[in-house]
């Protein structure tokens, strides 16, 4: 995804992280990603989605941006999901707790509020 690339260098600072995550490594599954970088890709995800979630007064507008943005961002945010694991020492089936009922989503929650190993799966990359 290099053609973002550009897109991603005039960005602000404070979203330059999840530009290089989502935009520049979006079918990257191998690799890791810090614990800081994740839960700054997060936040940025969570801004994102309250801009487009404040065009509901639109109606359709504000449905068919989130749901074009969710579409867009699942592939990416899944791999995420996956390098955060890697950088934990953890192989990248233990995202299938998530689908645990009820409490798969706060396994996966404290997983990724894990510090890093130190080695595992993957080449270490600092984005």
């Amino acid at each position: 995804m290099e053609q973002f690339r550009p897109f991603v260098e005039k960005l602000p600072d404070f979203f330059k992280p999840w530009g290089e995550e989502i935009l520049l490594r979006y079918f990257d599954f191998e690799g890791r990603t810090s614990r800081e970088t994740f839960w700054h890709v997060f936040l940025n995800d969570i801004i994102i989605g309250l801009v487009i979630g404040a065009l509901g007064f639109i109606p359709i507008l504000g449905a068919v941006l989130g749901g074009l943005y969710s579409l867009a961002t699942i592939i990416p945010n899944i791999a995420i999901i996956v390098r955060r694991l890697n950088d934990q020492g953890k192989s990248w089936p233990f995202i299938f707790l998530g689908l645990i009922p009820c409490v798969g989503w706060i396994i996966i929650l404290v997983f990724m509020l894990q510090p890093s190993s130190g080695g595992g799966y993957g080449d270490y990359t600092s984005m």
